[in-house]
């Protein structure tokens, strides 16, 4: 039974992981908008600005990722445990 590419792989997509990697790129990217000079100074900026927006947008889904795995790791000590 093929998949065609349809299903993700747990290590390639996970959000801690990719989230990360993916903010790393924008933000190298952000540096390499300022450097374009076929464009004009504004557009620049505006494209900085938006590559560090993604960067930033992406650590934070990155830590509430971390945050809800480190929560369905820890042992429930809830009123009926014993």
């Amino acid at each position: 039974m093929r998949s065609d590419n349809n299903q993700l792989d747990i290590f390639d997509h996970d959000p801690r992981l990719a989230g990360k990697k993916l903010a790393r790129l924008y933000r190298e990217s952000a540096d390499e908008a300022l450097k374009q000079y076929q464009f004009s100074a504004s557009v620049r900026q505006d494209r900085h600005d938006h590559y560090i927006a993604e960067a930033e947008r992406l650590e934070a889904t990155a830590r509430n990722a971390q945050r809800a795995a480190r929560r369905r790791t820890r042992k429930s000590k809830g009123a009926t445990a014993q």
